[in-house]
């Protein structure tokens, strides 16, 4: 699915597809199948196409760039393969997880070789710089998965500690993809640094709005039912401000309701009231504004013209969207 600001974007988008699939056949083996379906199951494209948009700052794509491109995509690929294992989750995009398909020792499998290609694929670039970015947002990512396996269930997180889970499992590929394109670009360091704040703060943006979707989206739109993330018992930053908000009377009858039966469980709609009663919905997405307000700030020191108008447009795409 390619996303409505990206149109012009479908040809080197379609060399990344390209690219992906070109690894998988050549080094794949035996996960050929597995990893060809992986990526033929759709999703947003998003993050290959921040490396590509923020190239065209620079200039015309490059086939190093789609190389990147296609590495940081197959990072993410890993990330939603082991998420699903680690959440059990069965379904993605309205298609059964690989885990569901395959297990869980295959999924894990899958995923690491992902990285491991990802990681070989911008090493052949033979530039330093660049592997060690990419290394780095790797651990950054696993670091979040970390952090939010351990927050999983607290129903007192703090909105500190959820920040710092988006950062590693979302605003860190999304930055290091930025950064990445500008490196390979060779940028000076203040275009570099812009180049990644404006991906670590979309990030936070796009997550905030993904979060606020999995509860108030429309499960029609979205592909999945929602309230995943209650059922997951992760906490994100609308429950997160209704909670801190809340007067102990009512954080104990929450906390009864999120103890009865399974997912879609007979209390949802009665949290979902709570929340909209403490504006978690609306602070939430105040936050999220906040977040993309900082990215347009990055924005207006990477070189003006229409893949900056084109960035700028993609921000607002991002905040308005319904899935």
């Amino acid at each position: 699915m390619v996303i409505a600001p990206l149109a012009d974007l479908e040809q080197d988008l379609a060399r990344v597809e390209q690219e992906l699939q070109g690894v998988i056949a050549e080094r794949a083996g035996s996960l050929r199948s597995s990893a060809e379906v992986m990526f033929q199951s759709g999703g947003k494209r998003l993050r290959p196409a921040l490396v590509l948009m923020v190239a065209k700052l620079f200039g015309p794509v490059e086939a190093g760039m789609v190389r990147i491109a296609a590495a940081i995509e197959m990072i993410h690929g890993a990330s939603l393969i082991h998420d699903d294992v680690i959440d059990n989750t069965t379904t993605r995009r309205g298609s059964p997880t690989m885990n569901a398909q395959r297990g869980n020792h295959f999924s894990v499998l899958l995923g690491d070789f992902l990285l491991c290609q990802a990681l070989l694929a911008v090493s052949e670039l033979n530039r330093v710089d660049l592997l060690q970015v990419i290394s780095q947002g790797v651990a950054d990512m696993t670091e979040g998965q970390i952090l939010e396996a351990h927050l999983q269930g607290d129903v007192t997180v703090s909105e500190e500690s959820y920040l710092k889970v988006v950062d590693g499992k979302t605003s860190s590929l999304m930055a290091a993809g930025c950064k990445l394109a500008a490196l390979f670009s060779d940028a000076n360091p203040v275009q570099v640094q812009a180049a990644e704040d404006f991906g670590r703060n979309i990030g936070f943006a796009f997550q905030i709005v993904d979060d606020i979707l999995d509860i108030w989206g429309d499960p029609n739109v979205l592909g999945k039912p929602v309230g995943s993330d209650l059922q997951e018992k992760k906490y994100t930053l609308p429950f997160v401000i209704s909670y801190r908000s809340s007067a102990e009377d009512e954080r104990r009858q929450i906390q009864g309701f999120l103890k009865n039966g399974s997912y879609p469980g007979e209390h949802l709609h009665e949290i979902v009231l709570w929340m909209e009663r403490h504006q978690g919905r609306s602070l939430a997405s105040q936050k999220a504004t906040e977040y993309s307000n900082v990215a347009r700030t990055a924005l207006e020191k990477l070189p003006a013209g229409k893949a900056r108008s084109d960035l700028s447009q993609l921000i607002d795409f991002l905040m308005e969207r319904q899935k």
